[in-house]
Order: structure tokens, then C-alpha cells, then sequence
């Protein structure tokens, strides 16, 4: 398997690990009432650590799999002169460091008291999703561009981790709907997730636009290199997330006080087919990253 590939896949689970880790703690931390967020809090441990270890295996990972694409294969993975000159050279290197940093934050935070958390998972694993920012196409501008195209990737990938990775947590409240002690902080929980969830999209796909702009210029849409073809497929599935969000809050969720059960069913299936459709998102976005825009791949 060539090192591209394993980079691709290795982009793929580090930035899940991270969105999911993000969006699913900070929505806990946040928006759902302690009665709710402590136990859905308690039954995420597992997923946490795990998703915590995949975040710093990838981050490791990366670089070896950069210098075999950047070197002459294979070999120069793990020739440390390599590493070393990537590191001290290329932006990729400085990349490397900045997400490394942020992933063993991640990771040390991770020691802290469990009462604590909730909150300093939401808040490290932002920070190491925030590194994202840091590489990749949103670093190649100079200028104002050079500014401001860092600035709305830090926020694009923060909204649309945090729409993604709620949805997991989402499902978990969804489940407590019918337990009397704790039914009206489920609801709460779930109207947050909406009335929250409204400014999140809007900003996720605002935000997406602008990326794409500073990227491509206008029209940023078509056919003539892989990248935008990846980039119009990526938007395409943003657009039927978008509608499933809009029919879950605006025809099932009135529907809860009327006929609960079957309410309830329909917003849990498009809940779980809007996290396979962020998983195919996140996926196409680890591919066309790795891509050049202007159609010389």
C-alpha cells in the first residue's frame, strides 16, 4: 500500500477522532444538564480513551508517512536526517509539530480527575482540532489572505466538528427522552442541541464557503481537477446533512408531544445517517487535502 493512501487514512481517523472527541464533550460540557451529561459522560469513557490514543497514533504516524511521500519512498520514513530536515524546512514540518502538540495535550489531559473531565476534554480536544488550521492549503496565501484564511479554517473546523460530534452524545439523550426522573433535562438538552445547533451549521457551511474562495477563487465549483470535483461531492453530502438536520427539527421534533415513540425512532435513524454522512465529509476531505487545487495532482 502506497504511503499516500496511509496518510489519507491516517488524516481520516486523526481528524474523526478529533471532531467527534470536540463535538461530543463540548455539547456534554455545555448544553446538556448534569443530570443527563453525567452518566452519557460515564458510558463515553471508552470511546474517550480510545478516541484519545487514535488522535496521538495518528499524530505520530503522519510525519514517517509525509517524508516517505516527500523522500524517495519507503526508506525515508524512517531516515531520521529526513524527518529532521522536514521538520526544520517545510511547512509541513511545522504543521507536523503544532498538531503533535496538540494531540499530547489531548493526551496529558486525559490524567486529570474525572469530574474534570468533560470540560478539559472539550476544551483540549478544540485546541488540538484547532491545529488543523495550521497546515494545508489554509497556510499557502500571503498577505491579508494569509491572516484571514487560517482564521476562518480554525472556525470552520470548530463548527463543523462540533455539528458532526454532537450527534454521537445526541443519540444517548434521544434515549433518556422517556425516563420520568430525567425527562425534562433531556428535553432541555435536545432543544440547546437544536436552537445551538442552528448557529453552528449556518457557520459551518459560511465558513466552508469562504475556505473554498480563498482556495479556488470564483467559481470554486466544477469539474476541471480532482480537487474540485472531491470539493463539489463534499458539498453535495453537506447539503443532504443540512436537509436531514432541517426535517429532524422542523417535522419530527414537534412531532415528540404527539407520538413520541415514533418521533423519536425517525430523529435517531437521521441522526445516525447524518454521522455516516459526516464520516463520508470528513473522509473526501482527507483525500482532496492531500490534493493540488489548481488541478496538477
Amino acid at each position: 500500500m502506497s504511503p499516500d493512501v496511509l496518510l489519507a487514512a491516517c488524516r481520516f481517523l486523526h481528524d474523526a477522532s478529533l471532531m467527534a472527541l470536540w463535538g461530543s464533550f463540548a455539547y456534554l460540557a455545555l448544553l446538556v444538564p448534569r443530570s443527563v451529561a453525567k452518566p452519557i459522560t460515564d458510558r463515553l469513557t471508552i470511546f474517550r480513551l480510545a478516541a484519545v490514543s487514535l488522535t496521538l497514533l495518528t499524530a505520530c504516524v503522519a510525519l514517517p508517512l509525509q517524508a516517505a511521500i516527500i523522500g524517495d519512498g519507503w526508506a525515508d520514513g524512517v531516515n531520521t536526517q529526513v524527518l529532521g530536515d522536514i521538520i526544520a524546512s517545510t511547512s509541513v514540518g511545522k504543521a507536523w509539530l503544532g498538531q503533535l502538540f496538540g494531540a499530547s495535550v489531548l493526551a496529558i489531559a486525559q490524567c486529570v480527575s474525572p469530574r474534570l473531565a468533560t470540560k478539559v476534554t472539550a476544551a483540549t480536544s478544540g485546541l488540538a482540532l484547532a491545529t488543523l488550521a495550521l497546515g494545508g492549503h489554509a497556510v499557502m496565501q500571503d498577505g491579508w489572505q494569509g491572516i484571514l484564511h487560517p482564521l476562518n479554517d480554525v472556525l470552520h473546523v470548530l463548527c463543523a466538528g462540533a455539528w458532526f460530534g454532537a450527534l454521537l452524545p445526541l443519540l444517548l439523550v434521544l434515549a433518556r427522552l422517556g425516563q420520568a426522573p430525567i425527562q425534562r433535562d433531556a428535553t432541555a438538552a435536545l432543544r440547546r442541541f437544536s436552537t445551538v445547533g442552528h448557529w453552528v451549521v449556518a457557520l459551518a457551511i459560511l465558513t466552508g464557503i469562504g475556505n473554498g474562495l480563498f482556495i479556488l477563487g470564483w467559481p470554486p465549483l466544477g469539474w476541471r481537477s480532482t480537487y474540485q470535483m472531491l470539493l463539489t461531492a463534499k458539498i453535495a453530502v453537506v447539503l443532504v446533512m443540512t436537509a436531514l438536520a432541517i426535517l429532524n427539527r422542523y417535522w419530527f421534533v414537534p412531532r415528540i408531544g404527539r407520538n413520541r415513540a415514533s418521533a423519536i425512532t425517525a430523529i435517531r435513524t437521521g441522526t445516525l445517517i447524518e454521522i455516516g454522512l459526516g464520516l463520508t465529509v470528513i473522509l473526501l476531505v482527507s483525500i482532496f487535502g492531500m490534493l493540488d487545487p489548481s488541478g496538477s495532482d
